[in-house]
């Protein structure tokens, strides 16, 4: 895996990943939906000002899904 600035292994879960964005904190794991091969579900906010109704994200590629979670961040 390459290196990826908001995203990381989880030390918890083989073969799942942990995100950060939007003030929230993301597990990532793979995923057999046609919306993307992977899915980042908000685990709990990081910060009161974390937007609750963003809760499910998909990509097809983890670069992708590093490249949503900064866009959160942006917004």
């Amino acid at each position: 895996m390459h290196s990826l600035p908001n995203i990381e292994k989880s030390g918890f879960h083989r073969g799942q990943y942990v995100g950060y964005g939007a003030g929230k904190v993301w597990r990532i794991r793979k995923t057999n939906s046609t919306y993307g091969n992977w899915i980042a579900q908000a685990c709990k906010p990081a910060s009161p000002e974390a937007d609750p109704l963003i809760t499910n994200i998909y990509a097809f590629r983890l670069e992708q899904m590093a490249e949503k979670l900064a866009a959160l961040e942006a917004k």
